[in-house]
């Protein structure tokens, strides 16, 4: 169980607290709670935990307090069956161009680009915008 299985976007990372999406919520902690009882492996990226801590803090009615943020991220980061991936400043140049030939939103292309170089196909997403690019496998857990 070496390689990760997919991707989890951050709008999976943020239904888990989610309390107005009850349905959502239970589907993404039953997904992350596979990765946690060691039956896959999942990846997520530094820019994903970076958006999670922003959208949940700045960006829905009811803002987690920054200690839970804090501690969430925290155990992501430090838990080895997680595989976590990182963007490098070529990776910047790739998301432009994949930006530009497949009409994704610059966040979106920078986070294929860096799936790309981690040999990673799968998404755990909401956002089937991720079709566009060839190669790139977007699975929305709540269709």
């Amino acid at each position: 169980m070496s390689e990760p299985e997919a991707l989890v976007d951050t709008n999976i990372l943020g239904y888990i607290f989610d309390a107005d999406a009850a349905d959502k919520r239970v589907i993404s902690r039953n997904l992350l709670a596979r990765c946690w009882k060691g039956e896959v492996r999942y990846a997520v990226s530094v820019q994903n935990l970076a958006e999670f801590a922003v959208v949940v803090t700045e960006k829905v009615e009811s803002p987690l307090p920054f200690s839970v943020v804090k501690t969430f991220i925290d155990s992501i980061v430090r838990f080895e069956g997680w595989t976590k991936i990182a963007y490098q400043g070529s990776t910047i140049t790739d998301a432009i161009a994949i930006k530009e030939r497949y009409t994704l939103h610059f966040w979106d292309a920078l986070l294929v680009a860096t799936m790309q170089e981690h040999g990673i196909s799968r998404i755990y997403t909401e956002d089937q915008g991720f079709r566009k690019v060839p190669g790139c496998i977007p699975v929305n857990p709540f269709a």
